[in-house]
């Protein structure tokens, strides 16, 4: 069952600011036990902290790709005269600055934010739209609807959906408006079906469950394929990659689970953390353990117990928003 809608806190610019600060602070890898305790203060006294260290967390690597160009020469000048962490802090005043130049409302960031629906860490939310189309976010999702008199359209800004449609019955005496869901990758066409897209960065993965899908990628000249019930793929920007079997539980995140099969600890614990407020950590040593079974996302810590109890680790908490998990000797 869908959880409770909850509001999300928007942060403003300052409070952006410090959440970027103490990432910064945390690439140093030179975090003191005093500053641990200073960012738990600061991320349990006001909801709008934790938003923006969400929103900071899940963005750093591209918030550094937009700064990169413009601020590795000062950070290469200033090697010589400066220690890391003070490099790093250069480098975070880089990003900010990047990213006012940039300008906030054309940020995937921003667009999210600004989303017609959304959920925040942990939530799941289902909506029904005018088409009676239902609409299922996972955890760390947005959507834009855009319904016109020739469209029916859903913009996925991040995140993953599952999407039951339904017929466009509502105009009488003319023909119905096609529907389509459109990724950063491309656009997913149904046929009266019910289907999954999940988007990241590189690809859009869709998996039907029922009916069957057009995939058409962005690029042009990619060729679109057609997705049976039954069938994944990704969904690329200039190609539809191999079509495969779904797996026994389809869509296992609509009923609060996570599947793995043989799964890598730090592959799933960084699919964990999507469900989890916070830092989720894999020590090196006990990354390439496999993990198998149906565990909770929408009890995390119970999922944490249970790995404890099935893999030769141990699970330390600094506090309620940074966890490790650790060799067990």
């Amino acid at each position: 069952m869908a959880r409770k809608d909850q509001r999300t806190v928007a942060p403003t610019s300052n409070v952006l600011q410090q959440a970027l600060t103490w990432q910064v602070t945390f690439w140093s890898n030179e975090v003191t036990d005093d500053e641990r305790a200073t960012f738990e203060r600061w991320l349990a006294s006001d909801g709008r902290h934790a938003a923006a260290w969400e929103q900071i967390r899940s963005t750093d690597a591209r918030l550094a790709a937009m700064a990169a160009p413009g601020a590795a020469p000062a950070i290469r000048a200033s090697q010589l005269a400066t220690g890391r962490r003070k490099q790093l802090r250069l480098f975070g005043w880089f990003i900010g600055a990047g990213l006012a130049a940039y300008g906030a409302r054309q940020t995937p960031q921003w667009q999210t934010m600004a989303a017609d629906y959304r959920t925040a860490t942990g939530e799941r939310r289902q909506v029904t739209l005018a088409d009676g189309t239902r609409i299922t976010l996972d955890t760390g999702s947005a959507i834009d609807v855009a319904f016109d008199d020739t469209h029916r359209l859903v913009r996925l800004r991040s995140g993953a959906i599952l999407v039951a449609t339904a017929p466009d019955t509502l105009r009488h005496g003319v023909p119905p408006r096609p529907f389509m869901v459109a990724t950063a990758h491309g656009t997913v066409r149904p046929v009266g079906t019910r289907f999954t897209v999940r988007q990241d960065d590189s690809a859009a993965a869709v998996a039907v469950l029922e009916g069957a899908v057009e995939l058409i990628p962005r690029g042009a000249g990619a060729l679109p394929k057609r997705l049976e019930a039954g069938q994944q793929t990704s969904l690329a920007a200039h190609a539809v990659a191999a079509i495969e079997a779904l797996p026994a539980v389809p869509a296992a995140w609509t009923q609060g689970r996570l599947m793995a099969e043989r799964m890598r600890l730090d592959d799933f614990l960084a699919e964990l953390s999507r469900y989890r407020r916070g830092m989720l950590r894999c020590d090196p040593a006990v990354a390439g353990l496999t993990v198998s079974g149906v565990f909770s996302v929408d009890d995390t810590d119970d999922t944490l117990a249970a790995l404890a109890a099935a893999l030769p680790v141990r699970i330390e908490h600094f506090s309620r928003f940074w966890v490790t998990v650790l060799p067990r000797h």
